[in-house]
């Protein structure tokens, strides 16, 4: 069994404080020692920082050839049409457009995906081999009307059969994505759920993504129910007088984990739920959030009553590109008053227990996966703390360790 010795300027270990001139220590696939000081067989890495690889908890990769975001951005149900546009008149398969995008998360440092899937093409990439990030891929299942429902659970069905033989060794897990409550039917939305709770499976959904989608929920009025008007969906019996967003977060509390993404415009009654089911998790979308131009979103105020929240780029249909790299660097540069160890956090340990892995990704910790990305901190600022050069404009992510394996 292979064994490597780093020796780095910093060392994050993010389940505890940052360490100065340390070294982590690998063994196989697996991380074996972490401590600051130095080793007589030690590699020095030089003016860098090992850190944990970096967790995309929310992503579709079936649009990563797009060069640029799609527009445009409001009403956002125009949006919609464009991606639907994009999706049914590409004329390029969906295999190497996934590929594209697993290649690019992989040089920037993300080590872990939580892919939403329209078919089993990325979960068979990911299978493929050793030099993939780890992935929970959830199926994504929509269906408004009420005769598309028995389709879409035959479809989940058959998703949880399509497990390949090395999803253990290489960390892969199957969950289920009942889209948004603007795109799937009310008894389906529960049926998936159900699905998920007796596969002990995770769920992904898009949860109060825009004030439109409030709207539709609550006053069965605004721009979605005009989209499902053009779309010969609209029946405005499908939803109960009653409903709110509340409705769709309470039965996630009934699964081991679960992801409420986006969570824009979740208000104190959705935030006191989440805080009392920890197997929830919120995924903040930064670039995409401010893609679209939203009220400022309360990931802080989550934090700050124990929520864990995630990072996810979206896709390039709302994201430049997708580095959660420059998710965090975005985060530090609009957030100075945040600590940067707050901020990897979220992009590390907190994917990893959004998507259920923290027990083998997310810190460099004994026992772990060595996982790791290797940052080039900017030279000179001798002085400066390691947590202040971390994510300055300047340093980037250099090389990934995958599997104990560098693969750039």
């Amino acid at each position: 069994m292979e064994r490597q010795i780093l020796k780095a300027r910093w060392v994050f270990p993010v389940e505890r404080p940052p360490l100065e001139h340390a070294v982590v220590e690998v063994e196989g696939s697996h991380i074996t020692a972490v401590y600051a000081g130095d080793h007589p067989q030690a590699v020095d890495l030089g003016n860098t920082a090992i850190i944990p690889g970096l967790i995309n908890a929310h992503t579709h990769l079936e649009f990563s050839d797009l060069e640029n975001p799609l527009g445009p951005v409001a009403p956002f149900t125009d949006w919609i049409r464009s991606v639907m546009k994009s999706r049914f008149e590409s004329s390029t398969s969906v295999e190497p457009k996934i590929r594209k995008g697993i290649q690019e998360c992989l040089e920037s440092g993300t080590t872990c995906i939580g892919e939403i899937a329209t078919s089993v093409a990325s979960l068979h990439l990911f299978a493929q081999n050793r030099q993939v990030p780890h992935a929970v891929v959830f199926r994504e299942c929509l269906g408004f009307s009420a005769d598309r429902i028995s389709e879409q659970e035959r479809i989940a069905d058959q998703f949880f059969e399509e497990i390949p033989d090395q999803a253990e060794s290489h960390l892969i897990q199957l969950g289920l994505s009942p889209h948004a409550p603007y795109s799937v039917h009310p008894d389906l939305y529960l049926s998936l759920v159900n699905e998920a709770r007796n596969q002990v499976a995770p769920v992904a959904v898009h949860l109060a993504e825009t004030q439109a989608e409030l709207d539709f929920l609550e006053r069965k009025q605004g721009p979605f129910v005009k989209l499902l008007t053009e779309l010969g969906l609209w029946d405005p019996n499908i939803l109960r007088e009653d409903v709110r967003m509340f409705d769709y977060l309470a039965p996630l509390a009934e699964l081991t984990s679960a992801l409420a993404v986006h969570g824009n415009y979740f208000g104190e009654i959705e935030i006191e739920f989440l805080r009392q089911a920890p197997q929830i998790s919120v995924v903040y979308c930064p670039r995409t959030h401010h893609y679209f131009g939203h009220t400022p979103h309360p990931w802080l105020r989550m934090i700050e009553r124990g929520i864990n929240v995630a990072i996810g780029t979206d896709s390039r249909a709302s994201n430049p590109d997708l580095s959660l790299w420059n998710e965090l660097q975005f985060l530090r540069e609009n957030f100075s008053e945040i600590s940067p160890d707050l901020i990897l956090e979220c992009g590390t340990l907190a994917g990893a227990r959004a998507l259920g892995l923290s027990q083998d990704v997310g810190s460099i910790t004994i026992g772990k996966r060595a996982d790791l990305a290797l940052v080039q901190l900017p030279d000179g600022s001798k002085s400066s703390t390691g947590s202040d050069l971390l994510l300055n404009a300047q340093s980037h992510v250099a090389r990934v360790m995958l599997n104990g394996g560098w693969v750039n």
